[in-house]
C-alpha cells in the first residue's frame, strides 16, 4: 500500500475512533480495492495473497470493527452468507434469480431505517435503526421472463 494510501485510510479509520492499527489498514484497503461485496473469506483470501499474515479471526474481527464504525457495510442479500462492502450512503440490494448478481438499491428516504412498521406491530420495539429489504428479480443480463414487466 502506498503512503497516500496509507495516509488516507488512517484518516478514516480516526475520523471513525479506530486506531490506524496494520491489520484494520490491510482489511479496509482490501474491501475499497475489492469493491463490491465481498465474504470475509474473500478478503482473507486477497489478503494472504498480497502478502498479509492475518489469521481468518482477525479479519472477520476488524470486519466487525469496521461495520460498527460505519465504514463497512453489511449486505444482507438473503443468502445466509455475510457479505461486507466499503462502507458509504445506506442501501438496499437486488438479487437476481439467475447470475445470482448482487446490485445496490438507493434507500428511498437516504437513511435508516427507510421502512417503518405499522403503529401496532411496533408496540414491543424500544427502537428502530435498520431494515433490510432484498428485492429480487431477473438482471438486465438474464433477460425478463414471459407475463413480467421490466421495469420503467
Amino acid at each position: 500500500m502506498d503512503v497516500w494510501r496509507t495516509v488516507e485510510l488512517s484518516a478514516r479509520l480516526r475520523t471513525a475512533g479506530l486506531r490506524a492499527t496494520g491489520p484494520r489498514l490491510a482489511v479496509l484497503d482490501a474491501l475499497v480495492r475489492l469493491g463490491g461485496h465481498r465474504r470475509a473469506d474473500e478478503v482473507h483470501n486477497h489478503l494472504t495473497g498480497q502478502g498479509y499474515d492475518l489469521v481468518r479471526a482477525s479479519v472477520y474481527n476488524v470486519l466487525r470493527d469496521l461495520t460498527t464504525a460505519g465504514l463497512a457495510l453489511l449486505a444482507d442479500v438473503g443468502s445466509g452468507v455475510t457479505l461486507y462492502e466499503a462502507g458509504g450512503t445506506f442501501h438496499h440490494h437486488f438479487v437476481c434469480r439467475s447470475c445470482g448478481s448482487i446490485q445496490d438499491i438507493a434507500c428511498v428516504l437516504g437513511t435508516p431505517p427507510c421502512l417503518h412498521p405499522d403503529a401496532g406491530a411496533h408496540a414491543g420495539i424500544a427502537t428502530l435503526d435498520e431494515a433490510q429489504i432484498i428485492f429480487r428479480g431477473l438482471c438486465a443480463g438474464c433477460g425478463t421472463p414471459r407475463g413480467n414487466a421490466p421495469l420503467p
